[in-house]
């Protein structure tokens, strides 16, 4: 099984009923959903050849949408803790110039001084 996002563009208020509408195509019932005013985004897991069906009835409806294939949430949580783990290094700075740079300055004195 796959992790999905469909998102789809609504015109407003008149279509709340388009949620229950869309979820009852999904294979699986979505694992996150989001509403705003203009975009219905639903997260879910679902084979491969299932949504082929979804975007076929998509287009029945005429709808935009835009379906994206997502990293599972596990994944992407034990990416993020593998890389606070790394320990961090940091480097000291010094204050002092170096000596390359001590040695630069005292030749450039010399050359101005002639």
């Amino acid at each position: 099984m796959r992790y999905y996002e469909l998102t789809i563009n609504i015109k407003g208020k008149e279509d709340e009923a388009l949620s229950e509408k869309v979820a009852s195509w999904l294979p699986n019932p979505a694992a996150k959903e989001y509403k705003n005013y203009y975009f219905l985004s639903l997260d879910f897991y679902s084979e491969p050849e299932k949504i082929k069906e979804l975007e076929k009835k998509l287009k029945e409806e005429s709808l935009k949408y835009m379906i994206l294939i997502k990293e599972r949430p596990e994944k992407t949580a034990a990416l993020a803790r593998k890389i606070r783990k790394k320990p961090v290094i940091v480097k000291k700075r010094t204050t002092e110039p170096k000596t390359e740079l001590k040695a630069i300055d005292e030749k450039l004195e010399e050359i101005l001084k002639e």
